[in-house]
């Protein structure tokens, strides 16, 4: 797990724009740490790359930019 936890409910940032994170998934074989969101007004949820997410607008425009490190 990242140094970043999340718990269900927290409202966070996603290419800015505020969100719901509602838990992690790991996919093992791709190593991947994923973050099921869910966006204002919606019953789904989203799988997003759990890096992206932000407590704040600013950082979440910068990890929008950002190439992930392999």
């Amino acid at each position: 797990m990242s140094d970043r936890t999340f718990r269900a409910g927290d409202r966070l940032w996603l290419r800015g724009q505020q969100v719901t994170f509602v838990e992690y998934h790991r996919y093992a074989a791709h190593r991947i740490e994923t973050a099921l969101i869910r966006r204002n007004n919606e019953t789904e949820a989203r799988v997003v790359a759990a890096w992206k997410l932000a407590r704040d607008r600013s950082e979440s425009l910068e990890r929008a930019k950002a190439i992930p490190v392999s």
